[in-house]
């Protein structure tokens, strides 16, 4: 099946941040911004090698990881 839509999301998991393709997980990091990296790779790679789009999402325990880095910085 041809998807129309090709979706990268980050979300936490109990050893860390899961990187799931399409619902399947593909990789854990331990650090944060290690998991927004890659999957921002990957999601980059992808948009070279195939005609669909691709989104990057992150559930809201990320979410609140990066409210709380904005507001240190």
């Amino acid at each position: 099946m041809n998807r129309p839509l090709i979706d990268y999301h980050i979300a936490e998991t109990g050893n860390g941040w899961g990187i799931f393709r399409d619902g399947m997980q593909i990789a854990v990091r331990q650090d944060a911004a290690d998991a927004i990296a890659f999957a921002n790779f990957f999601a980059d790679r992808e948009t070279l090698l195939d005609q669909r789009r691709v989104r990057v999402s992150a559930d809201a325990g990320l979410h609140r990881r990066l409210r709380r880095w904005q507001e240190a910085a």
